[in-house]
């Protein structure tokens, strides 16, 4: 009796050992997250999921998943961050937010839910979905985090740096020049390109933005002002002056823009957009006079 209890026992221990994975610290099932703020700008990162591309290690080649295996143990916990966005989850491509993009102390950073399952190796067609952790409640982390691959952490930076790389200025042209009159069209334009592309190397790869111009405002010198949305015009209008004076005259664009990391072929969308303002050239406003003058018989 006493050798079959002490066998019994050594299977109980045996089998802790080896046991199911919710015996080595899986999360607390999924609930629904409230964001602090769900004012969503357009466009994704188009890169906070898993796949089978990627890193190495101990992640098992996936991006966005950290993977941490005890050593002689078959169970690894893998952990995947997406982005506290409205509809996102384990399963989606996770995209950028301003729940996300504007509410960690530190700026540039962005906010994650965690998501972890454990793996058991000696199943890998059999793995468990993902479960959010709940406590804590999200994680803010820079896009050069380790924990992060760089093809997920790269539009980050971008958004990030957008507005700092976009710094091409559009310089007003006047027609007529150098002079022109009151009371008659002005016609105003940039020679601004319509979209220009950047080049960048971020985190070890290469990056092309692509900013376009996507509205032109205009300001006279008089105190009055215009928009031009219509793409392809260059920002093509014109005004009126009232009075005659010399008067500065410049225009600030806005840009969008799209990248593409390396040779991916996929065209992402940068949220957000960057502001570049032109310098005041001098538009010369004169008064047009009649006056008789004899001709000769």
């Amino acid at each position: 009796m006493i050798r079959r209890l002490g066998i019994l026992v050594c299977l109980a221990i045996l089998s802790v050992y080896l046991g199911l994975p919710a015996a080595h610290g899986q999360s607390a099932p999924s609930q629904p997250c409230p964001l602090v703020r769900e004012a969503c700008v357009s466009g994704s990162n188009g890169g906070f999921d898993v796949s089978d591309a990627g890193k190495g290690g101990p992640s098992g080649g996936r991006p966005g998943v950290v993977g941490v295996q005890q050593p002689g143990s078959p169970f690894r916990t893998q952990t995947k961050y997406v982005p506290t966005c409205d509809g996102n989850d384990a399963a989606t491509d996770g995209g950028l937010c301003g729940g996300a993009v504007d509410t960690c102390p530190t700026p540039g950073d962005v906010r994650y839910w965690s998501f972890r399952r454990i793996i058991d190796t000696r199943t890998p067609d059999a793995d468990p979905p993902f479960e959010r952790v709940l406590e804590p409640p999200f994680v803010c982390l820079g896009p050069e985090d380790p924990r992060l691959d760089p093809t997920v952490a790269i539009p980050a930076i971008v958004e990030r740096e957008f507005q700092r790389v976009v710094v091409l200025k559009g310089t007003a042209e006047v027609t007529p020049q150098p002079d022109t009159l009151v009371n008659i069209d002005t016609v105003f334009t940039t020679a601004a390109p319509a979209s220009y592309d950047i080049p960048l190397t971020i985190l070890g790869q290469s990056v092309v933005i692509t900013a376009t111009a996507d509205s032109w405002t205009w300001f006279f010198g008089d105190g009055s002002s215009t928009r031009v949305e219509e793409k392809g015009t260059a920002g093509r209008t014109t005004h009126e002056y009232a009075t005659a004076a010399d008067r500065g005259a410049y225009v600030v664009i806005e840009w969008t823009g799209t990248f593409r990391i390396g040779g991916d072929p996929q065209i992402r969308a940068v949220a957000g957009t960057a502001t570049t303002t032109g310098e005041p050239i001098q538009v010369l406003v004169r008064q047009a006079r009649t006056e008789l003058v004899d001709q000769p018989s």
